[in-house]
């Protein structure tokens, strides 16, 4: 599941549990940056969103319509939101369908590993035959 992967991207890139229930800024704003990227990002609907965080659908709405005005404005959170969407970006890209379906982000990479030493594997055979 995808919202699950962008959840471990925002929590290693803050190096914070985002469940956990607390006001402080720093889980505040990587709550929204999940909030965020998980809307853009999938199809789930808002009240799906909240319920991965144990919240409701208005949490998830706020943080959609408040995040644009403080990435414009928050130069630091701007470039925490710049670097996760990134690596989100780059994971979608590698392999779309395994984005949606992986069920962690290390499981995401051991499937993208798996296929590339697969390639890999295939093409020093390519070589050998070709020799």
């Amino acid at each position: 599941m995808s919202a699950t992967l962008i959840k471990e991207i925002v929590e290693q890139h803050y190096k914070l549990d985002i469940t956990t229930k607390t006001r402080k800024r720093e889980y505040v704003e990587a709550r929204g940056i999940y909030y965020y990227l998980t809307r853009q990002y999938t199809r789930m609907s808002l009240s799906s969103i909240g319920k991965t965080m144990g919240r409701d659908h208005s949490t998830v709405l706020h943080f959609e319509r408040l995040m644009p005005h403080w990435i414009k404005h928050d130069i630091q959170l701007k470039e925490d939101y710049k670097s996760i969407n990134k690596r989100v970006q780059d994971a979608v890209n590698a392999n779309p369908e395994e984005f949606k379906t992986a069920v962690s982000l290390e499981g995401f990479y051991e499937i993208q590993y798996k296929r590339l030493k697969k390639l890999t594997e295939q093409i020093n055979q390519d070589q050998l035959t070709i020799s």
